[in-house]
């Protein structure tokens, strides 16, 4: 009944874990404001569509809406004052810099994905990943990516990439296909569906000319601030970098998991084909490429801004993006614990301490409180409801590698494992609650 009871409230943790934890909110001060703010541009974008239009814009722009809300009541984004306070000193120089720029109704979430990427949906709304704060180096660098959003906006990318979906939709072509799956015989239903998916609109895709038009009035926009205009160039490099490996830093498992009593076991990270997902579908790991990552290849983009562009540079204005980033160093792991996503917190926790930004004492503890929710896990044969197998199509080495590694302990293994960590971290952990209780946990585990 006490075991139960503990896999319980596991599971209530994982599922329920309050935004304090972490020192981020995942929900507004005012969410009836918010949802107001979002119906009222969705009502706006509707009425601007023709009438033989509307009818279908609704439907995808309240669709859109809905989808809103509920990231935003399933935690998708945070409301940080610090992150906040830092674009906003941004914005601000931005549109005073353009009085053109219309941005009464202009709203920018953080969405909490460490992934590099940022988005403008066409009414008002735009999207900053977090993992874009860790990946820039100046103020300088979220101008630009800033600037090239807005551009979006101003240039109906998004009212234009609608418009032509709501002509397929109406088109005499498509009704002709639709009536065609419709009268099949057999597969009346998966032919259908499958139309239907293929033209799906999808709010962040973006063409090759769309992209570089963004690029070059992005630059002019960013170009009337103070800003170091070189910053244009030296974030679409960055960028590109990051276009197919994200999570690249060293974890080095062996070493953090190599104890004389117990030594590191090559088995644990070794490949077996029961392990890999062989959905190619399924790979989360894969990365949206929305507008800044997407068509045209970012070399290309470069040449064109350089091409069409006087691009100086200058001196960096005053950096404060090291506060931010230090936040979401800080609470990057409990974000992933927040999630369930165990994985994800080891190889933030690895490679935080990998680069020596994270102490020893607080990674004892959250290593130390990892290995225990993993054993318990496995223990109640759930464990694969947090960790995903390997995925074949995904380059992510160390994520590969982290899950082999936890997919692959069996639970004599974790026993020790947990209790040689936290005996060999006791002297510096002595005084952390949570650390002595997965320590006292082992302890229990290896008398049996």
């Amino acid at each position: 009944m006490k075991t139960n009871l503990l896999l319980f409230l596991l599971l209530s943790y994982f599922g329920t874990c309050q935004a304090q934890n972490s020192g981020f909110k995942y929900y507004p001060e005012r969410i009836d404001s918010l949802e107001n703010y979002i119906t009222k541009i969705t009502n706006n974008k509707i009425n601007e569509f023709s009438s033989i239009q509307q009818k279908k814009a609704k439907e995808i722009l309240s669709d859109r809406k809905v989808s809103f809300l509920k990231d935003i009541k399933d935690s998708t984004f945070i409301f940080d004052k610090t992150i906040n306070g830092f674009l906003k000193k941004i914005l601000v120089e931005v549109y005073q810099s353009n009085p053109q720029i219309d941005s009464k109704d202009f709203y920018f979430l953080i969405n909490k994905s460490l992934i590099p990427n940022a988005g403008c949906y066409g009414n008002g709304i735009f999207s900053i990943n977090l993992g874009l704060f860790s990946l820039i180096e100046n103020n300088d660098e979220m101008a630009f990516i800033i600037c090239h959003e807005l551009a979006h906006y101003i240039l109906k990318h998004n009212d234009k990439a609608l418009i032509e979906h709501l002509e397929t939709f109406n088109s005499k072509d498509f009704k002709q296909q639709l009536n065609t799956a419709s009268n099949k015989k057999y597969g009346r239903r998966s032919a259908v569906t499958l139309l239907l998916k293929d033209l799906k609109f999808n709010f962040m895709k973006r063409s090759r000319s769309a992209e570089t038009q963004a690029d070059s009035l992005g630059f002019i926009m960013f170009n009337n601030t103070k800003y170091n205009k070189q910053a244009s160039i030296n974030i679409l490099k960055k960028l590109d970098l990051t276009d197919g490996i994200i999570f690249n830093n060293l974890t080095d498992l062996k070493q953090n998991f190599n104890f004389e009593e117990y030594p590191f076991k090559e088995v644990w990270i070794e490949k077996e084909e029961k392990m890999f997902d062989t959905n190619e579908s399924s790979n989360d790991l894969e990365v949206d490429k929305d507008s800044l990552k997407t068509h045209p290849n970012i070399p290309l983009r470069i040449e064109n801004l350089i091409q069409n562009h006087t691009i100086t540079s200058t001196n960096a204005t005053k950096n404060e993006i090291d506060l931010v980033q230090k936040k979401t160093s800080e609470n990057s792991i409990i974000t992933f614990f927040d999630d369930s996503k165990l994985d994800f917190a080891l190889y933030q926790l690895l490679s935080l301490h990998k680069k020596n930004e994270l102490d020893r004492k607080t990674f004892n503890s959250y290593v130390a409180y990892l290995l225990k929710k993993v054993y318990i896990l496995k223990e109640k044969h759930v464990f694969g409801k947090y960790v995903g197998p390997v995925n074949s199509f995904s380059e992510e080495k160390y994520i590969n590698e982290i899950r082999l590694f936890l997919n692959n302990l069996e639970l004599k293994d974790l026993r020790k494992i947990g209790y040689y960590f936290c005996q060999k971290n006791e002297l510096i952990s002595k005084d952390d609650t949570e650390f002595q209780d997965a320590y006292t946990f082992f302890k229990t585990l290896n008398k049996n």
